[in-house]
Formats: C-alpha cells, structure tokens, sequence
C-alpha cells in the first residue's frame, strides 16, 4: 500500500488551480506594473528635482544681498539669513554662494562658511560661465546640485550652487512610491476576488467536476459507447454530428458515406434524409422501425433531443437484424431437422407395424420378402444419396426431406446429376439447407392441391468459382403474374399471416453472397427456382 501511494501523482483541485494561476497572473502584472511606475517616479521626481534646484539658483543668483556680498566678498548675517530662508522654504538641502576664490558665504553648517568648496574641479565650469548639473560626494553627503554663475555688468562675480542630498531626494521618490502601494494592493484583492469568481464560475459549468474526473468519465463514455451491441448515432438541428460509435461504422462499413461518419463533421443527405428528417420535422420519436439502410437491414429508432425547450438534434439507435435473422435461420433449420427425423421415425414405426403383424400372422416367407425389398430399396436411396451428396449433414436432410414428402403424397426426386462434395465450413452448410428447405417446402405447398404432386431437385457444385447449383421444379399452379414481383418481399405471402418469410431469406441469403436468383413459372406447368450460390469453400471430393 505504501508502494502505491508514494507513487501516485497529487495534484491541486481545479478551483485551487484556477486561483492561484490567476492570483500569479495578478501578482505578475502588478510587480511589473509597480516596476514601470517606479521608473516612471524616479525620472520624474529627478526631472521635478532638476527643475527646482535650477529655477532656485536663478533666483538666487539674481537677489541684491547676494550680488553685495559676492561683491564685498564677505559673508554677512543678511545672505547667510537669506539662504537659509530659502532653503528652509523652497524645501532644499542646501543653498551655497561661493566667490570666485572658491570661498564659502553661506552653508547649513555655519562650521563650514568661510572656508573653501569641497570640490575645485566641479565649480569651475560656473566661473566659465557654464551652469551645469552635477552629482558628487560634499560635506553633507552624496547629493545632486546645480551650479548657476552670478554676474555683475557682464562680469562673474560668484557661483549660487542648490542642490538636494540623495537621502532626501530618494525619500521624496519613496513617497511617492508609497502613495501607489494602496492602489498596488486594491489591484491584488480585485485579483483575488476575480480568481475566486473565476474558480467557482468554471466548477460550476463543469458540475464540480475536475479534470481528471472529467477525462475518466469522457473514456469511460467513450468505452460504454462503443461496446453496446446496438449502433449509436447523433446529430445537431445543423447536421453536425456529435456522437457515432464503433458499431455503427462497422455495420455500414462497405457504405460509401462511413467515411462521413466522423464527429463533428456534417452527416451525408443520403444519411440524414432516410434517418433523421422526419422526427427533426415532427419533432415526434420512432420506435423500432424495420428499414433497409445501404443494404444493411435494422431496427431504427430515433428520439428528438431537447436542451430546456429548444429542439437541439437527435439520436438514433441502430439493431443489425443480420445477428436476430441467424438465430431465426437456426432456429428454422433446427425446426427443418427435427421434422426430417420425425418423417423417418414415422416411416421406420411403419415399417415395424408391417413387420410385426407379418410376425403374429406367422407369415414368414412375406415376411422374409418385405424385409429383402424394404432393404434393397432403402439401401438404394442411402446409397444413392451418400455417393451424390457428400456432406453427410445435406444428405440426412434430403433423406428426411424425401420421407416427410412421400409421407405428404409428394414425390420428391433428386435428379441423376447432382452432385455436391464434402463441404467443411458450417456457415456454408447451413446456408444451404435454408435454402433447400424453404423451397422443399414452398413446393410441397404448391403441389398440394394439384392431381400430379411431384418435385425434381437438383443440386451441383462447380469447383470453378466454388458455386453451388440448386434447381427447384414443381408441377404446381404456378405463380400469377400479378403477384410474381412481390414474392421476395418481407411479409409477403398468399398464405395467411405470419408468413412471407422464406422466399425473402433465400434472397438476402444470395444476395449477400453475390449469387443469383431466378424464376421460371408458368400457371398450367408448375414453377422453377435456379439458383446459385459462391460459397467461401476450398474444392472438395
């Protein structure tokens, strides 16, 4: 057991999944998002930064106080309270006038007004009178400043250097990016409630099921489908099919349009015209309907497929009658057997009768005679059937078939020249005799109410093609013109009811072994029937 469950693979249920593929989704966007603001913030807050300092210097480049005490060259309380003013109001790290000795008169730190500026090099460019940006290392830390010249009568007379420290300046973009965060996490909860409507939104057109129940119970479908003996077919109200198993492609497997049969492709005219129009038309159902569908006889039974009100399509069920028809056949050929073997049996207690009375009469010498000829004739037809048919199963059929027939008043003989081998295949050998008894028996009918009550029987096999020969002849009334058309039709019959089967067994029958069928009748003579018939049999002696 431990074996099992170490190797079992578990997975998230699907509304979990759903959840956390898109909380990441969410979370995805908003990193990126929050990245590109912060981008965004940065530069801005630089370019706010670099506007502000610029717009100060100039300001203060231009004040008199300044201007005096660049031109004195001396610091003074006024410059040094003006700096600081400014500084403190326009929310600036520092404000520093320097002279053009590179001299200090103002500064945060009063500590460092009178004494040189920290960096040489980056002033110089003012006293060149190019005001420029910089980003160094001064006295109160890294910092980013603007250097504006300050001139009198066209003269620079001192350089105005405002700038901000990186501390407060990356406390200004921190802000900033602070007062995003609530709108950062408002988008994670949307995110999360969308996840969740989402999950459960999904579970619910699935009907709770997962994936993996999902495509179990699709196999399980498909299994169930395809192992039903009956054939499955369904369409949409536009033709489309949505359902075909296994058995029904293997029904109309020589069809032409089997290869249509394939879901959610459109079912061929021929298809749709036979099978589904009419219910799709009345919206009504059809019941076991016998119909012939590219030669393959079934019941149909079709069933208008709802979806609330809305007419959607149809589903049809197909039985192959091939299956039911071969039990019948059997059924019928045993029927055929237990009255051959009820013919001799009659016969044989005859027989007896004759040869006990002769007993009791003590009438030896009849006796004795009786029992000669009923034994050389007896020995004639066995030996004369034997050596024509040799299947034995055919042979014992005809002998009973004879026997039932003189029994009737009929005279059935098998002509001189027939002939038929040793036949293995027991499909072959049934076909046969369903064929012979059918039409044994519909000769009999048909000589019943006639003076002359004979029948000639032949049967031949010819190796070549492997076809069996059967020539039926009775000298029966013949067969009206009327109805002669008719005669192989299902149900069809001058007999009464629940008959009509026979003559259109022996038709399917040759039909589907791709033999032919014909017949001779004539009112005043009696009527023939020729067959033949291709059997799936090796050349017997």
């Amino acid at each position: 057991m431990a074996k099992k469950n170490r190797g079992k693979k578990t997975s998230l249920p699907l509304k979990a999944t759903v959840m956390v593929l898109v909380f990441f989704t969410v979370m995805v966007s908003l990193i990126v998002s929050a990245g590109m603001i912060r981008q965004n913030v940065v530069a801005k807050t630089r370019q706010d930064t670099k506007e502000k300092i610029l717009s100060i210097a100039n300001l203060v480049a231009q004040n008199p106080i300044v201007k005096n005490a660049l031109k004195d060259q001396m610091t003074s309380k006024a410059v040094q309270g003006y700096a600081e003013e400014i500084r403190q109001t326009l929310g600036v790290d520092f404000v520093v006038v320097v002279t053009p000795e590179l001299i200090r008169l103002t500064h945060p730190q009063e500590t460092a007004i009178g004494k040189p500026f920290s960096k040489p090099s980056d002033i110089q460019h003012a006293l060149n009178q190019q005001n420029h940006f910089s980003q160094e290392m001064g006295i109160l830390g890294a910092g980013y400043r603007y250097f504006k010249a300050v001139k009198q009568d066209g003269k620079v007379i001192g350089v105005v250097c405002v700038g901000l420290t990186m501390k407060s300046i990356n406390q200004d973009v921190g802000l900033a990016q602070r007062r995003i965060l609530p709108g950062l996490i408002l988008g994670l909860l949307l995110g999360i409630l969308a996840a969740t409507f989402i999950a459960n939104h999904i579970k619910k057109v699935l009907f709770g099921l997962e994936p993996q129940e999902i495509a179990a119970k699709l196999k399980e479908k498909e299994i169930v489908e395809n192992e039903v003996s009956e054939g499955l077919l369904a369409i949409t109200v536009d033709q489309e099919i949505i359902l075909v198993n296994r058995r029904v492609k293997e029904m109309f497997s020589f069809s032409p349009f089997t290869n249509q049969l394939t879901t959610g492709e459109k079912i061929s005219t021929a298809m749709y015209q036979q099978v589904f129009a009419d219910v799709l038309t009345s919206h009504t159902e059809l019941s076991n309907q016998s119909i012939v569908i590219q030669e393959v006889e079934v019941i149909l039974s079709v069933a208008p497929i709802y979806v609330g009100e809305v007419l959607y399509g149809a589903v049809a069920t197909f039985k192959d009658q091939t299956e039911m028809k071969k039990l019948a056949n059997e059924l019928s050929g045993v029927s055929q057997y237990s009255d051959s073997l009820r013919a001799q049996t009659h016969e044989f207690m005859n027989q007896t009768h004759v040869i006990t009375g002769l007993i009791e009469l003590e009438k030896y010498e009849e006796l004795k005679h009786f029992i000669q000829e009923w034994t050389k004739r007896y020995h004639f037809e066995i030996g004369f059937m034997t050596q024509k048919i040799r299947t034995p199963a055919i042979a014992g059929f005809l002998l009973g078939k004879i026997e039932e027939a003189s029994e009737q008043g009929v005279h059935l003989e098998i002509n001189q020249t027939s002939r038929l081998p040793v036949l293995k295949e027991p499909d072959s050998i049934h076909k046969i005799i369903q064929i012979l008894g059918n039409l044994l028996d519909n000769a009999k009918e048909a000589v019943a109410n006639t003076k002359l009550k004979e029948i000639s029987l032949l049967v031949q096999y010819e190796e070549e093609g492997s076809i069996i020969i059967i020539e039926v002849s009775d000298t029966g009334c013949g067969i009206d013109s009327s109805i002669r058309e008719a005669i192989f039709t299902l149900g069809f019959s001058t007999k009464g009811e629940k008959r009509g089967v026979g003559l259109h067994l022996i038709q399917t029958l040759v039909t589907r072994s791709q033999g032919i069928i014909e017949v001779k009748t004539n009112e005043k003579e009696g009527t023939t029937f020729y067959i033949e018939l291709p059997l799936q049999e090796e050349s017997r002696t």
